[in-house]
């Protein structure tokens, strides 16, 4: 078995438990255990598309890591938090109220190859200890930026408005503004509203944050978890299903066995890299080509 499942995790449960749980119920539905693994972590808060790769879609990782994610987030300034979310304990309030315009005249300086410090409560490795570990016993993690790419951050929602997502009607606070941000992987959500807050001379954080995009998988055909429970091999989606985008290398009789046991094979045409490669009407892998040969660099 191998192939996606677009899950819609939803708030408080973390990415690894959503795929704990996919795996048990393809454990049971199948009789036998699947290999499953989450294409990029979203906070226990947030909500939003969570693609489980299951079985040799698992050797994606490295190639989905670098789509496009898109997400819908709900920003609070005049105050923040320790963690820069709704979880977090306030740790200042300046009471400063900020308008569209105010947003408008700092987004520039925001998008683009920018250097983003992750948080103080994050997943980064500091010493071989977790920064939000660091953070928890009251130290401060010694973080460095990191350059991350955001496309585009659009005001969706003025505060005291409602704004709906996924049929979730979510009615915006004082002072609270929602935003459309397309980003690359290892972008922080939260370090935005940061970073915002701060060109605009103030604090904020993150009220709430929505994935409506990863990739190839959007939240439009995104499966509630006990959909799934009830029939979790009809939501399993082909592994070409995050492969659209990339070219497509037909081999067929010999080039197609050679390739398959590892063998270069002769390719004088260019693909752009990687590309897939089709053995009897099938993915079989991601190759590459050197010196006018191809081999197969990850098998799938």
């Amino acid at each position: 078995m191998k192939g996606f499942v677009n899950i819609y995790k939803p708030s408080g449960m973390t990415s690894s438990d959503v795929v704990v749980k996919v795996r048990g119920i393809l454990r049971r539905a199948t009789g036998e255990k699947q290999k499953t693994g989450h294409l990029g972590t979203l906070d226990p808060l947030a909500t939003g598309v969570l693609p489980i790769a299951v079985g040799n879609a698992t050797r994606l990782f490295d190639y989905m890591q670098k789509k496009t994610k898109v997400y819908i987030a709900m920003f609070k300034f005049g105050e923040t938090t320790d963690t820069l979310d709704r979880g977090g304990v306030v740790t200042c309030v300046d009471g400063k109220t900020v308008n569209s315009k105010d947003i408008e005249l700092v987004l520039t300086d925001l998008v683009g190859e920018i250097d983003q410090l992750p948080p103080q409560y994050s997943a980064k490795s500091i010493g071989g200890r977790r920064a939000y570990d660091i953070a928890r016993e009251g130290g401060i993690a010694e973080l460095k930026p990191k350059t991350v790419s955001i496309r585009s951050i659009e005001i969706l929602s003025l505060p005291e408005t409602e704004i709906t997502i996924q049929n979730e009607r979510y009615t915006l606070g004082h002072n609270e503004f929602a935003f459309r941000i397309v980003c690359g992987s290892g972008t922080y959500i939260r370090a935005i509203a940061r970073d915002m807050a701060a060109l605009m001379n103030t604090v904020g954080y993150m009220t709430s944050l929505c994935r409506v995009q990863s990739g190839d998988f959007f939240i439009e055909s995104s499966v509630a978890i006990d959909a799934f429970e009830s029939e979790p091999l009809k939501y399993l989606m082909p592994i070409d299903t995050a492969l659209k985008d990339y070219d497509n290398l037909i081999l067929d009789g010999a080039d197609g066995e050679r390739a398959l046991n590892g063998v270069p094979v002769k390719c004088e045409k260019e693909y752009n890299q990687p590309f897939t490669v089709n053995v009897a009407g099938q993915i079989v892998g991601i190759g590459e080509t050197k010196d006018g040969y191809m081999r197969i660099k990850t098998r799938l």
